[in-house]
């Protein structure tokens, strides 16, 4: 959010100058995602900009008709009942017509849960529900909770491979998951959902652990992830970030890779280190079978770092959608070949 109405996206500025540009048919979709998530009234500056966050919160309100656009389908509802909830629980005052809104979107979330894409979609539903179930008071709120949790008990052993990785193998996604885990032990450590719960906070805790050492491998010397599968920089929260949120969750410290060779069997990686050179193989499956979505053509492509610098990187994804460009991102040529890193 660089001003009250104006918004950059995916490197692309725009301007929320009326009701109808919630769902601006001139917008990329994704783009008006963005819109709907409110990601920057949780930004590391989002204190000064507090005035524009009300009004935002105010405007997505008295703008969105209930149940149409954009706003209300399943996954941009799930990450703004998120955000708006940690919003509230960092400080910032409440408003009435808020808190009716709020339970309003978890109560049509609750009956819209995407069991038709699966993956980090239905996470994040289930995350959103977990949220909103601890967040309010009450029966609704506690099958809320109960819908939540049980989504992720199916979903974790699911989606988490044994040796750490997102089964969609992307570490960008791999990042988005592994921060929701840990914003679910805030959670649930702040509300006492873990009492008498031990167990529940020691699977997502190994868990996050397993997921941590993954991600560890899986990154270059700049300390930021390789560009396998849909991954890009500046979308997912960055490794460092990610391991300092697990050490205020009281998380111990997970430890770097050592050796010359490191295999992550179940996910399919390799990562070779030799002096100064870093390198990493992608001999992964595509994905799941049933969710193909966030695969690229890179089988037996590879990433090198050379003295702290990466050299030969793969495309990764700057866009969605049906277009050239993120066709030509996922082919093989855009793999097989590889980029000089500038």
């Amino acid at each position: 959010m660089v001003a009250e109405k104006r918004y950059i996206f995916l490197n692309k500025e725009g301007e929320l100058s009326g009701p109808g540009s919630w769902n601006d048919p001139d917008q990329d979709k994704l783009w008006l995602y963005n819109l709907h998530y409110f990601d920057d009234i949780n930004a590391k500056y989002a204190g000064d900009c507090v005035a524009w966050h009300r009004a935002q919160i105010n405007r997505w309100i008295s703008e969105n008709p209930l149940f149409s656009g954009y706003g209300w389908e399943p996954y941009p509802l799930s990450l703004r009942i998120v955000n708006w909830i940690k919003w509230l629980l960092s400080g910032n005052k409440m408003e009435d017509d808020w808190l009716e809104s709020l339970a309003l979107q978890a109560r049509y979330l609750r009956k819209r849960l995407e069991y038709h894409l699966l993956g980090n979609h239905l996470f994040a539903n289930a995350k959103a529900l977990v949220f909103a179930g601890l967040y309010f008071g009450g029966d609704e709120a506690d099958e809320w909770l109960k819908k939540g949790l049980s989504i992720l008990k199916k979903q974790l052993p699911e989606q988490v491979l044994r040796d750490g990785g997102h089964f969609e193998l992307s570490p960008m996604y791999h990042s988005i998951i592994l921060e929701d885990l840990l914003d679910l032990v805030n959670m649930g450590q702040s509300f006492g959902l873990f009492v008498p719960r031990t167990a529940l906070l020691q699977e997502w805790t190994d868990t996050i652990q397993r997921m941590q050492r993954w991600l560890k491998v899986m990154c270059h010397p700049d300390g930021e992830v390789s560009f396998f599968n849909d991954t890009a920089m500046g979308i997912a929260a960055v490794p460092q970030n990610l391991e300092k949120y697990a050490e205020r969750l009281g998380l111990s410290e997970v430890a770097a890779p050592e050796g010359a060779v490191t295999r992550i069997s179940d996910s399919g990686y390799i990562r070779l280190e030799l002096g100064e050179a870093i390198v990493l193989l992608d001999v992964a499956r595509i994905g799941p079978d049933y969710l193909p979505g966030h695969a690229h053509a890179d089988t037996l492509s590879f990433e090198l770092s050379l003295f702290g610098q990466r050299v030969v990187v793969n495309s990764g994804i700057s866009c969605y959608g049906v277009s050239d460009k993120r066709l030509q991102q996922r082919c093989t040529a855009a793999h097989k070949i590889g980029r000089a890193h500038v």
